[in-house]
């Protein structure tokens, strides 16, 4: 009895997480083209997911990946660090007016609410991506490099391949 009790629970739990998981993962799928953190909301769905699954384990080892590098990329471009705070303070403004007005169709407090959660998160986002950036650069200036150095393409150093010696152009 308490062996098919424990088989019962199981497949209770493994059904919850798999609705679960899933649900999350389909959310985070269409914030990937709607305004909102796709790639976040997808990793959450899979950590979910993989508690009880190993492709979800290895499928979220790339998708952070993923995020991690797609966040890197925005927090060393002033571009674009400036149009996601742009973006993240206007969610918040636009959701605290859905909240506030009554006027609007589509005003509601849960959409305000969802919208406004949506741009803290991008601003979360970016804080975080900003810190680690800052983070490993300043390792790599520890570490005797200069954290954010680029190659000028003056000189040719030892990695000359071409077999015309290391002179220089007059």
């Amino acid at each position: 009895m308490l062996v098919i009790m424990r088989d019962v629970v199981r497949l209770l739990r493994r059904i919850a997480i798999t609705a679960v998981g899933t649900v999350i993962v389909v959310a985070g799928a269409i914030l990937l083209v709607a305004p909102g953190p796709g790639l976040l909301v997808i990793a959450l769905g899979l950590a979910v997911l993989a508690a009880e699954y190993d492709w979800a384990r290895r499928r979220l080892n790339a998708v952070r990946a993923r995020a991690l590098s797609a966040a890197s990329a925005t927090a060393a471009s002033r571009a674009g660090t400036a149009s996601t705070v742009l973006f993240g303070l206007s969610a918040v403004a636009i959701g605290v007016v859905l909240i506030c007005a009554d006027v609007l169709p589509v005003a509601s407090k849960s959409a305000g609410a969802g919208i406004v959660a949506g741009g803290v998160a991008v601003l979360a986002t970016l804080a975080y991506s900003i810190r680690e950036l800052r983070r490993a650069r300043r390792a790599g200036e520890a570490d005797g490099g200069c954290g954010d150095c680029r190659d000028d393409g003056g000189g040719r150093g030892d990695d000359d391949r071409s077999g015309q010696g290391g002179e220089e152009a007059p």
